[in-house]
């Protein structure tokens, strides 16, 4: 009795199985993909490249071409300094000491003969030219062969701006360090003198053309903390703005 009812009990739990639904198991759902969100901000630096990118525009880049003048020979041309990346350009360089030299040749010629002027000076007086919004150059005297001083050595240019009153530009070139800046202010003249120097030195002259005999020291007293601040750097162009 106790067999058989055992048995009717296993045979009703198997026939519960069989008929059961089966319980399924839901596969794990994947973690939702979250979209990296870059800050407005930088946005303009990401890249697929590692490398550091720099989207402002070089300083170079917006500078044009500054028209040089020789007064006494006429020779002419447009020199641009800088590429576009802020290097200098040797031969624009060679170009302006052509244009700057005493005897006339065209702005490309490649003679070895160039009446070579100090890079520097010619840095200083393109500075100028940009700082008064790209004014031509006008060149009165620059390197003279066996002269005495700084002409003689090519370190200095006799120049004006074209548009600019001479006691403007040679107040802003008081500005630069280790420079000697003159300013001849005869109705004959009315031009600036630049050179390079280790101390800075600035003077006013009133003698007519081909003298000097009125030149007078002008008071400096920044010279020596001004020429302790200088800096390659500082004798380039200002940043356009």
């Amino acid at each position: 009795m106790r067999a058989t009812a055992f048995l009717a009990m296993a045979i009703l739990l198997a026939a519960s199985a069989v008929g059961a639904t089966p319980t399924v198991v839901p596969a794990p759902r994947p973690a939702a993909r979250v979209a990296h969100v870059v800050p407005p901000a930088k946005r303009a630096l990401t890249t697929v490249s590692a490398s550091a990118v720099d989207f402002d525009e070089p300083w170079a880049a917006r500078l044009s071409p500054v028209v040089v003048l020789n007064r006494n020979t006429n020779a002419r041309g447009p020199i641009r300094l800088y590429d576009g990346h802020g290097e200098l350009d040797r031969g624009a360089a060679r170009a302006f000491m052509r244009i700057a030299g005493s005897a006339k040749a065209e702005p490309d010629d490649a003679s070895e003969d160039d009446e070579r002027l100090d890079l520097r000076v010619v840095k200083l007086a393109l500075r100028a030219a940009y700082h008064f919004g790209g004014a031509q150059i006008s060149i009165v005297s620059a390197t003279r062969p066996g002269a005495h001083g700084k002409h003689g050595t090519g370190e200095a240019l006799d120049f004006a701006l074209e548009g600019v009153k001479a006691p403007a530009l040679a107040a802003y070139l008081r500005s630069t360090p280790r420079a000697g800046v003159g300013i001849y202010t005869h109705p004959k003249t009315q031009y600036v003198h630049l050179d390079v120097r280790a101390h800075s030195y600035h003077w006013v002259d009133g003698s007519p053309p081909g003298v000097t005999w009125r030149e007078q020291l002008l008071a400096d007293p920044k010279q020596a903390a001004r020429d302790a601040s200088w800096s390659a750097a500082m004798d380039l162009p200002e940043a356009p703005r």
